[in-house]
């Protein structure tokens, strides 16, 4: 299930008023589940899901996602979807449904930018990606096989496949160079009508356009809202991270995030500029297949560990943009203490959810029970043993 929190500024108390909604709602969630005898959990896969047990009969009962299912297989003609992940193990499959993108579950950050200043701040977000993948990496494992550090990104990227010439969950095509309606206009050339519909809103409110936005999940990807007075706005979505082992790990990655795109947004020499589109998506993959461990092309032109990179470099930077954005001072001492353990320890969910798999000799129901036990104490996984 999905939680979803108020927009708040950033300034000022905004992420922490942020942070004790999501606490309180994740309690009341905790309340319910518990009698009716269940956990809920925060994590990218499940380490215990099986392949049978993604099926229609599990769906939702939206109507959304049995379209959404009925319509991909109509793209595709009916062939099963094929899904095949290499990493420490190996795994090679098929399904007939779209069910397996139930596997994979997210941190989504919306951040509204003006228009003016909306193409630095997606082209940023493209090359931040690598760096807030590999820190929030947090799904190593499916169906028993260890596969990348953040297993989610192949496995959403081939769950929703059509079959079309581009896909439809994906890095993206390249930069953007003047407005972010060459993403709009891309995603209308590119791809099929996924969901035919009559809506009843009016045009004002761009229904059909959203609507096929909405079916087309690139990592990084823009949307357009309304304010109550109705006046439209742009967001930008980050989609990459892996949802997280407890709240501090979140707003940590969250406030990472935030950071990194405003300093490379605001820099006077646009990264872009300097950074290949397709050394930024080599980066990004590279990333996820082996998150802190990860080698990528950094803004530099040099190659650079991911951990000792943000250690160093990026870090640093993120935090002081923080103090610029007028950030609340506790909660960026939290989060840079919390992104610092994990690089001292190099540490982050997949990396403590694979030394936990190997050490439980691949018992993914104790590692689950661990991992919910730990999650429950609030303790950054960072200080996790």
């Amino acid at each position: 299930f999905e939680l979803n929190v108020r927009p708040q500024k950033i300034a000022g108390n905004g992420l922490l008023n942020m942070r004790a909604e999501l606490r309180a709602t994740w309690s009341r969630c905790q309340e319910v589940a518990r009698r009716m005898d269940c956990e809920v959990v925060s994590i990218g896969i499940l380490p215990t899901v099986q392949n049978v047990m993604l099926n229609p009969q599990n769906m939702s009962p939206l109507k959304r996602y049995a379209a959404l299912n009925r319509q991909v297989l109509l793209m595709r003609g009916g062939t099963p979807l094929t899904l095949k992940i290499d990493g420490l193990d190996s795994l090679h499959t098929t399904h007939n449904d779209l069910m397996l993108e139930s596997a994979a579950t997210s941190i989504q950050v919306h951040l509204k930018v003006g228009q003016s200043e909306s193409v630095r701040f997606y082209n940023s977000s493209l090359i931040a990606s690598a760096l807030t993948t590999a820190m929030a990496a947090n799904a190593p494992l499916l169906f028993g096989r260890r596969l990348w550090d953040d297993s989610r990104i192949p496995l959403f990227e081939q769950a929703v496949d059509t079959g079309g010439k581009f896909p439809r969950v994906s890095f993206g095509r390249g930069y953007v160079r003047h407005s972010l309606l060459e993403l709009f206009e891309r995603n209308l050339s590119d791809h099929r009508i996924l969901l035919p519909a009559e809506l009843d809103q009016g045009p004002a409110r761009m229904p059909y356009v959203r609507m096929h936005n909405g079916t087309i999940w690139n990592w990084n990807r823009p949307l357009i809202g309304f304010e109550p007075d109705g006046t439209p706005h742009l967001r930008i979505e980050h989609r990459p991270m892996s949802a997280s082992p407890s709240s501090a790990d979140l707003f940590a990655d969250v406030a990472f995030y935030l950071g990194l795109v405003h300093h490379l947004a605001g820099l006077q020499d646009p990264p872009e500029n300097r950074l290949p589109f397709e050394v930024a998506k080599e980066n990004f993959y590279a990333a996820a297949k082996a998150s802190l461990s990860a080698s990528i092309t950094w803004i530099d032109g040099r190659q650079h560990c991911i951990s000792e990179l943000v250690r160093d470099r990026v870090l640093p930077v993120a935090m002081e943009q923080l103090v610029h954005c007028e950030v609340s001072s506790e909660l960026i001492e939290q989060a840079e203490a919390v992104l610092r353990g994990r690089l001292d320890r190099h540490q982050n969910g997949a990396i403590w959810q694979r030394r936990k798999f190997d050490a439980y000799s691949g018992d993914a129901v104790r590692l689950l029970r661990e991992y919910i036990q730990r999650q429950n104490s609030q303790q950054p996984v960072c200080e996790w043993n």
